[in-house]
């Protein structure tokens, strides 16, 4: 056989070894790629991103101090850079061993005592692989939480301020809409949210909390229900757009709640992607809550009728930076504003796959005046509400994971 030929051999048994692969994904062997953890006030969540679907065996939920995870997959191998102990030794989990063996991997999880857990995994999205998912919970993460919110709330009361909740969209597992050059959503949100709240902390007679200040994961169901909580007047809700296709949107957009459908397809596309979170943090799909009486109907609707007023105020003061389009106030049934305590807005700030604005996101000098123009706003609808500002300093505010000052 010629050296010619030999070559053409090898090529062509390297396509059909390809093509049985991919035919049957059984015969592919599976790597570890990835071993790592994401911190939150609550507590931890473990990722095991896997190159192939794999099927875990382990309780789908339980409480102990120690958990097996089995992944049964023979030849598994680990990419280089993945460790066998992943050292957390924060207050929900202390460690993570791997062991490798011929017909697949062991997971030794040693928990805090007291620690609840449940196992479950994501399939393969976008540029995300397979996962298998431990999500590790204090013990007492619900009483603490309760706590901090009925200190926030306690403090607004004795200091008769106004309390705004601001929600940085998206966080941990759930990146959120991804820019050019690697720019992700939920750092952007995280940056002007905090900016948002140094600027309403500055107003006399407002106070501002954050739903998370740090990097983790929150259910869209229980970001509402921690303002709720904490007995919230506001809800502001901080994205960053973005369009199908790639560069062809530009503006800001501030929404409010719809009970009917969306505004337009855009609208109603971007909306499902927003709810997507739940699905990418690995949430249950919950069913709607119902209207359980006419009280509950006529309040919902006064506070939509509120929550575009404060939707038209809040575009008003970002639409004097001339650098970002107006696109107007819209409606579309974003999960997160579903709550009939408080008027409840979202601001897409603008659109992270826009080459131009991408840029501006990116910029702490934008952040922050995106910032103060959605502080004016606030301060304005308050005026517009007939709201009495008193100016009285803050004792205590908060976030979901700490405090926002």
């Amino acid at each position: 056989m010629t050296q010619r030929h030999r070559s053409r051999s090898i090529m062509f048994a390297g396509m059909m070894l390809a093509g049985l692969l991919a035919a049957h994904p059984a015969l592919a062997v599976t790597q570890l790629t990835g071993l790592r953890s994401w911190a939150s006030p609550s507590g931890t969540r473990i990722v095991l991103d896997f190159s192939e679907p794999v099927t875990p065996v382990a309780p789908d939920s339980g409480s102990s101090a120690q958990l097996v995870v089995a992944v049964p997959a023979p030849g598994l191998t680990v990419d280089a850079g993945v460790p066998s102990i992943l050292e957390v030794g924060d207050s929900a989990v202390v460690q993570v061993r791997s062991i490798v063996e011929s017909s697949g991997a062991r997971f030794w999880f040693e928990l805090r005592p007291g620690s609840s857990f449940r196992v479950f995994t994501l399939a393969a999205a976008d540029d995300k692989p397979f996962r298998v998912v431990v999500d590790v919970t204090r013990s007492s993460a619900r009483a603490d939480l309760a706590q901090r919110l009925a200190a926030i709330s306690a403090a607004k009361k004795k200091s008769r301020a106004r309390l705004v909740c601001i929600d940085a969209g998206h966080g941990g597992e759930d990146v959120g809409a991804r820019g050019p050059g690697g720019l992700y959503e939920k750092n952007v949100t995280l940056a002007v949210a905090k900016r948002l709240a140094d600027s309403l902390n500055a107003i006399p007679g407002v106070h501002a909390m954050l739903t998370r200040d740090s990097d983790f994961f929150i259910p869209l169901h229980d970001r509402y229900k921690i303002a709720e909580q904490a007995k919230a007047d506001l809800f502001v809700s901080i994205h960053c757009n973005s369009s199908r296709r790639r560069g062809s949107g530009s503006g800001t957009e501030v929404f409010f709640l719809s009970l009917k459908g969306a505004t337009d397809q855009a609208d109603q596309d971007l909306a499902d992607l927003e709810n997507a979170a739940d699905k990418v943090g690995g949430v249950a799909a919950q069913a709607e809550d119902e209207v359980v009486s006419v009280l509950y109907d006529v309040k919902r609707n006064s506070m939509l009728e509120r929550s575009q007023l404060l939707a038209e105020t809040l575009l008003d003061h970002v639409a004097t930076d001339r650098r970002v389009e107006a696109r107007g106030i819209k409606q579309a049934g974003f999960a997160v504003l579903k709550s009939v305590e408080f008027p409840s807005v979202l601001v897409e700030t603008a659109f992270i796959n826009n080459p131009r604005e991408v840029k501006l996101l990116a910029d702490p000098a934008f952040q922050a005046r995106m910032a103060g123009q959605i502080a004016s706003g606030v301060e304005a609808y308050f005026v517009r509400t007939g709201v009495t500002l008193v100016p009285e300093p803050a004792t205590a505010t908060g976030s979901e994971g700490g405090g926002s000052r």
